[in-house]
């Protein structure tokens, strides 16, 4: 099989998983590097042996009361979905893998606001979610030709580019609570906002390398058990 695991992450927390190990563990090993890297607002990428690791994030900004003498005001929080595989590159190319994680975030869209998606602890989504990320993995050769590949370029980029307004307007709102006891003058003003603008020019070079691919989307209920690869290690 081309892709040989898969994951859904929050927050770092495993939420589903599929995949089967080859018989040297490069698997694993591949997908615990990939898992590691640091997230941005556009691809990651790693080489491990044999196998290819690829990782994209869904920065998703969520409004949070605050606790005790504050509790009216609300805090700027980001929720960070990540979709994670591991792939053969000599039989799959990373634009078709970036296209099976691209699916893999539309199929998710109506589930990451279900309580166990949202806020459940590691593997909560497994028993449900795993064997149609387990059956996406073997239906990856079915994605279509580059002209169907290409057809959500337009959508992924905007996913990066909100990607890219959540995380700075996370920044925005740290500096505000930190700041909120004094006033900026105008020329701290325009410096915060030339800063700001030279952010979001190295989040779109580092984020545009890796411009995701999608193909048309499908939901499939599974019934398998798939057991877990990389959660409980």
């Amino acid at each position: 099989m081309p892709i040989s695991w898969s994951s859904v992450s929050r927050d770092g927390i495993i939420l589903a998983e599929a995949g089967q190990d080859d018989k040297d563990g490069g698997v694993v090993k591949a997908a615990q590097k990939i898992s590691s890297v640091k997230p941005t607002a556009g691809w990651e990428k790693v080489k491990s042996g044999k196998h290819r690791g690829l990782k994209f994030h869904l920065h998703e900004l969520a409004n949070t009361e605050l606790d005790g003498n504050y509790g009216e005001e609300n805090s700027v929080k980001i929720l960070l979905w990540t979709f994670s595989c591991v792939y053969d590159p000599n039989e799959l190319s990373e634009d078709y893998a970036k296209a099976f994680l691209t699916k893999i975030v539309y199929v998710t869209e109506p589930l990451r606001g279900m309580p166990w998606w949202r806020d459940g602890g590691l593997l909560s989504a497994q028993p449900s979610f795993a064997p149609t990320l387990q059956q996406q993995m073997e239906n990856v050769e079915q994605l279509g030709q580059l002209a169907t590949l290409n057809q959500h370029l337009s959508e992924t980029k905007e996913i990066m580019a909100t990607n890219i307004e959540n995380i700075l307007e996370r920044g925005e709102a740290i500096e505000e609570l930190e700041d909120q006891a004094s006033k900026l003058d105008e020329m701290s003003k325009v410096f915060k906002t030339k800063a700001k603008q030279v952010r979001r020019f190295k989040m779109w070079q580092n984020a545009k390398h890796g411009v995701v691919v999608g193909s048309a989307i499908t939901t499939v209920v599974g019934v398998a058990v798939i057991p877990p690869l990389i959660a409980l290690l």
